[in-house]
């Protein structure tokens, strides 16, 4: 029952970013689009922000459900850019809604496990600590998530397989590379 009612809130809040902004989304629009009372509401969820978070995260642990690798990342992440195209009002609406440093952290949130997946995938042949997979997949994350809220920013524009493809091969190699020369410095 209340995973349902967290759907059911979450379906709810994503109606209503289709017609405003986050900030002008009260409890009481989202309880009364969804036929709850407020107490509901505050049983499951804090306040908005962190319905909004349980959002995110219910679609990041899909997509880490669904098994990562090296060799899916390409789909994985292809997956993630065409449900955020998909999402296109709700993901502006909510962009729209917070600072730069929310939207950030809560994309940190959801990227890092993947990368961190990748990073101890590259690192298993590699003379490095749990340390250096933490700080590759850091820094792996800060990048990724820039590139995506720049293109959230610029409102999703549909062009965004060349900017991915872009992005793989750009990075092709790269956590070898990284573990390659922590490892030197060790």
């Amino acid at each position: 029952m209340a995973a349902s009612t967290e759907r059911a809130l979450a379906e709810s809040l994503k109606n209503l970013l289709s017609k405003k902004t986050l900030n002008k989304i009260t409890v009481k629009d989202i309880t009364d689009s969804c036929g709850v009372n407020r107490q509901t509401f505050y049983y499951h969820f804090h306040d908005v922000y962190d319905l909004v978070e349980w959002m995110f995260t219910q679609a990041a642990q899909e997509y880490i459900s669904t098994g990562l690798s090296t060799e899916n990342r390409k789909n994985v992440l292809m997956g993630v850019l065409d449900d955020l195209v998909g999402e296109r009002q709700f993901i502006l609406n909510t962009y729209h809604s917070l600072d730069r440093r929310q939207l950030d952290q809560f994309m940190q949130r959801l990227i890092r496990p993947a990368l961190v997946t990748f990073a101890a995938e590259a690192a298993e042949k590699k003379d490095v600590g749990r340390e250096d997979i933490d700080f590759v997949a850091d820094m792996c994350t800060y990048a990724l998530v820039g590139i995506i809220t720049e293109w959230v920013a610029s409102g999703l524009t549909d062009n965004y397989s060349g900017t991915l493809e872009k992005l793989l091969v750009a990075t092709n190699g790269i956590l070898d590379f990284a573990f390659d020369n922590l490892s030197e410095k060790g």
